[in-house]
């Protein structure tokens, strides 16, 4: 092969990957993205330097580009050769006053003309309209005597203004208040609101998000404990709501709310809910929430509840080795003190009482003991041998006492 063949080769090859290139170029379709920015507050001009930024993510959620636009004096702005990615999902938002504004498209309707429409603030929470609040009673568990609640919560912007919470001022409050019954637990927040954070405050919480003019959604789940088979608390409503309800499960028969009005009863996804409702409660006014009917554990609920806790555990079990071990100690000092045989003046095999703090310790190890085993960390064999070990630490400080400790140990040893 010659050097001028060899160079027509190289030659071929080059052009067929600049044709692949240009071909691939060509198959990446761009768009113009073109939008208006307005402001919704009636009688305020848009104000200028604002800057639209959009953020683009593949299918994948990973960042797959940005863009920023400057708006001219009438609002309009423009993303030229925005690049089209198949599923891809494009983030288009201005901040305005601490609040950001925006929308998402798919790549189908970036060349439709969008609009951004931004607000003035307000500090006011009194703005805020709760259109519907519904407490769902999800489950009870009697035997710990815990209830499980989701709350669902509309709520309104009916003015031109945001909502813009400042926790720094307390003479106005200017943030959305929920109230939760007493002692919850495990409360987890979701809302369609921009950022902010959930607050603890009083006997509920407080949410900083902004709130924008519309509508919005906002749910919360929690647990909270009850003691007899009535609870009654104080529901505040600090935002007033149109409408409160409770739905309570109908496998709870004797579960009621009566403080309520009960209404037709509700289907959800196929489980029925007895239905119980209030209306037209003010800002501020709430009503005293009473629960009745809720399930108490039986006796041996209770018992075995109290058996298998921790605390019984770390609590009975010292207490009643304690008591055990006394009377074992004891008896081996009375018979220290009569044995069987005659013993020689000069070889009294009588035993010191043990050290009460090498005690405690002994009795804090063995409980410690018992736990595992219960718990089913130790093999029975194991559990039993370690046990005894331990025991005659204190109660066989001499070898000749192994037969008694065996003989008492196993006496007091659990079924």
């Amino acid at each position: 092969m010659t050097a001028k063949t060899i160079s027509f080769e190289v030659l071929a090859v080059a052009l067929f990957l600049i044709s692949i290139g240009g071909d691939s170029a060509q198959a990446q379709d761009t768009t113009e993205v073109r939008g208006q920015l307005v402001n919704g507050t009636e009688g305020v001009e848009l104000p200028g330097g604002l800057s639209v930024l959009m953020l683009i993510t593949d299918a994948d959620g990973h960042l797959a580009g940005t863009g920023q636009a400057e708006p001219d004096g009438e609002g309009r702005f423009v993303f030229p050769d925005t690049e089209i990615i198949d599923d891809g999902l494009y983030t288009i938002s201005v901040d305005h006053l601490g609040v950001f504004y925006g929308t998402t498209l798919t790549g189908v309707g970036l060349s439709d003309g969008l609009t951004l429409t931004v607000y003035e603030t307000t500090k006011d929470a009194s703005i805020i309209r709760v259109e519907q609040q519904v407490m769902v009673v999800a489950a009870v568990d009697k035997s710990t005597r815990t209830v499980s609640a989701i709350e669902f919560i509309r709520i309104s912007n009916p003015t031109d203004r945001t909502l813009l919470p400042d926790l720094t001022n307390l003479e106005q409050i200017s943030f959305l208040r929920f109230a939760l019954p007493p002692g919850p637990a495990e409360l987890n927040v979701q809302s369609d609101l921009p950022g902010g954070d959930v607050v603890s405050i009083g006997t509920g919480f407080a949410l900083t998000s902004p709130v924008i003019p519309g509508a919005h959604s906002i749910d919360f789940s929690y647990t909270f404990p009850y003691d007899g088979n009535t609870l009654s608390y104080r529901q505040s409503l600090v935002q007033g709501a149109d409408i409160f309800q409770v739905l309570v499960p109908d496998n709870f028969p004797d579960l009621a709310v009566s403080s309520l009005e009960l209404i037709e009863p509700v289907n959800v996804q196929g489980t029925m809910y007895r239905a119980y409702e209030g209306r037209d409660f003010p800002p501020g006014q709430g009503l005293q929430l009473e629960i009745t009917g809720l399930p108490l554990p039986g006796v041996w609920d209770r018992f075995s509840n109290s058996v298998t806790g921790g605390s019984f555990w770390q609590i009975a079990i010292p207490s009643g080795l304690g008591t055990t071990l006394a009377a074992m100690l004891l008896w081996g000092l009375i018979r220290g003190y009569r044995p069987d045989t005659p013993i020689p003046q000069d070889h009294s095999t009588l035993s010191a009482a043990p050290d009460p703090a090498e005690r405690a310790r002994v009795i804090r190890l063995v409980a410690t003991l018992d736990s595992r085993f219960q718990e089913g960390d130790l093999p029975e064999a194991e559990y039993r041998a370690e046990r005894r070990r331990l025991i005659g630490q204190v109660l066989e400080p001499e070898a000749s006492q192994e037969g008694l400790a065996d003989g008492a140990v196993e006496e007091a040893q659990p079924e």
